[in-house]
């Protein structure tokens, strides 16, 4: 199986439009459309639904696309293992990304890693579920590596901490609790709150918590960038769980009042899978990560 045909369908599968596939490979779009018919009659079934309007995988294509994608680094890590290092580095990268990260200088981080790989194609994406939907992608083979926040207990996910985060309850500075010492679950359960949307790490983190206590609470707003959700506190529409170095920027409108019968933390980690072999551009990426953390920044 020829392996330019299999990144012509990678790209396009990714792309899911045929013209841009072709302008990130640097070739002709009559090129990567006879590439795939091909790869698809060599495989006598196919992989994408075409129509004036839109690119779709099909059903076999869906199933074969991490099956390919698995191919290529194979074939990359084969061939690396007999070419000079010199050659430099090949291939592609997913990075999974959180909205909102900081802590992590993505972009100077994927800027260093394409001045030294120029040959490796990185791409970022984030997810609408969060740290839930980062680690689903990995699993499928769609990413690589992400940033996620969450403890990691999962025998097919290897992860790396990069900082940890202990939690408190926040309030709006007039809050009748505000001048408690420490509170109960059970204390905060009738409170509204603001917090991130299901699958976000942090929000599982809580929702557990009330869970194993037996109690319920209610999120009235939700939020996808966790770094402004102590202004929604400060504005009085709702208490939060969540570091209290996240509400620095709120100053003194809002109070951290501790938890006093339960600990809750969540780490920042970089995770990868620990089923499939890292690639060795997976290994250079993740070898640049200490170099672009932010100490100066929360989350």
């Amino acid at each position: 199986m020829d392996q330019r045909r299999l990144e012509y369908f990678i790209a396009v599968a990714e792309e899911l439009n045929f013209t841009r596939a072709a302008q990130r490979l640097h070739v002709t779009q009559s090129t990567l459309s006879a590439g795939v018919k091909a790869l698809e009659a060599e495989l006598k079934v196919e992989l994408l639904s075409r129509s004036t309007r839109a690119v779709r995988l099909t059903e076999a294509g869906s199933v074969f696309l991490p099956e390919a994608r698995t191919a290529v680094e194979s074939l990359d890590r084969a061939r690396a293992a007999v070419e000079p290092l010199a050659t430099g580095l090949r291939g592609s990268l997913a990075v999974g990304v959180l909205s909102g990260l900081t802590v992590v200088d993505v972009p100077a981080l994927a800027g260093d890693f394409h001045r030294r790989h120029p040959q490796v194609r990185l791409r970022t994406e984030t997810s609408q579920r969060g740290t839930a939907g980062l680690l689903e992608r990995i699993k499928e083979s769609h990413v690589d590596v992400a940033f996620v926040g969450a403890e990691i207990q999962d025998e097919h996910l290897r992860a790396r901490p990069i900082k940890r985060y202990h939690v408190q309850l926040l309030v709006p500075a007039g809050h009748p609790l505000a001048g408690r010492g420490a509170v109960r679950l059970r204390d905060i359960a009738a409170q509204t709150f603001v917090d991130m949307p299901e699958g976000f790490g942090q929000r599982q983190l809580v929702d557990d918590a009330f869970a194993k206590a037996g109690l319920s609470r209610q999120v009235v707003i939700e939020v996808s960038d966790i770094t402004t959700i102590a202004d929604y506190v400060a504005h009085g529409l709702g208490v939060a769980l969540l570091p209290p170095d996240l509400a620095e920027r709120a100053g003194e409108t809002v109070r951290a009042v501790p938890l006093a019968d339960v600990r809750l933390t969540w780490t920042l980690s970089v995770v990868a899978s620990a089923t499939r072999p890292p690639t060795r551009a997976l290994h250079a990426f993740l070898d640049l990560i200490p170099h672009h953390i932010r100490r100066d920044r929360v989350f």
